[in-house]
């Protein structure tokens, strides 16, 4: 019962995400991780009893302490992601705000110019 209720959760999750994708308030760029990570925790869902083995395997008796490590070092990575492509929107914004101020001061000087009635060059 336990199994099948984690698959529901996880497709409904999946259902979430392709319905973001499609009312693109999930970018392409993104929705591809997420969709990834949907079907991965669909898959995990349905082998829960493997789970179970592979956790013994590796020395931890308590399937759901894996689950949730493995979760944990995933979620960790997605969030260095987020912050370097945040990072790196930050360094575009303050370059085109850069750019912009000087275009409009140069914008403003051809003003100054224009009433003045002086030629442009």
């Amino acid at each position: 019962m336990n199994q099948f209720v984690a698959i529901l959760i996880t497709l409904f999750f999946l259902g979430l995400i392709v319905s973001f994708t499609v009312t693109h308030k999930l970018k392409d760029r993104y929705a591809f991780l997420w969709l990834v990570t949907a079907a991965l925790g669909v898959l995990a869902a349905a082998c829960i009893p493997l789970l179970n083995r592979f956790s013994e395997w590796l020395g931890i008796y308590y399937m759901p302490t894996f689950v949730f490590l493995v979760t944990i070092i995933y979620m960790l990575a997605l969030l260095v992601r987020q912050t370097i492509s945040l990072s790196k929107q930050s360094d575009q914004i303050k370059t085109l705000t850069q750019e912009f101020a000087v275009m409009e001061k140069k914008l403003l000087e051809l003003h100054q110019l224009a009433d003045r009635g002086e030629p442009r060059t």
